[in-house]
């Protein structure tokens, strides 16, 4: 569960050359939502991750990003939270709960799995009528 606070940590500092850094060579993220969602898919490897996390700033002006509880099963961590962002597309914003499912191997994280509330963040994708 270290590892995936950390990730954490550093997420939440905007260090995320350190939180990439963190991931497996072969790691993947697996982000479930529509098409709409700049997010969306499976993003296998190191150099797929942070292109991810440059999707992420480019797409959002991140207001919140907490995590609220940590259940951890050795291997297996699920974490649970809130992200409120700004689209910066539309100006709009979303704010809703998230469930992260992490799988680790030794120093290094080998999988995430984001599950976010997508039916109450589509409409901040929408565009301006």
């Amino acid at each position: 569960m270290h590892i995936v606070k950390k990730f954490h940590a550093f997420v939440g500092d905007g260090r995320f050359e350190e939180a990439l850094a963190l991931f497996a060579e072969n790691a993947w993220i697996e982000f479930h939502g529509p098409a709409s969602n700049p997010l969306a898919g499976r993003h296998a490897g190191r150099a797929a991750i942070a292109r991810f996390f440059e999707r992420i700033g480019g797409s959002f002006e991140v207001q919140l990003f907490e995590a609220s509880e940590f259940i951890d099963a050795g291997d297996t961590v699920v974490v649970l939270g809130r992200e409120r962002s700004r689209v910066k597309a539309t100006g709009r914003v979303f704010d809703v709960p998230w469930a992260q499912i992490w799988r680790t191997r030794g120093d290094r994280i080998v999988s995430l799995t984001d599950f976010f509330d997508t039916g109450s963040m589509a409409p901040a994708f929408e565009p301006i009528a």
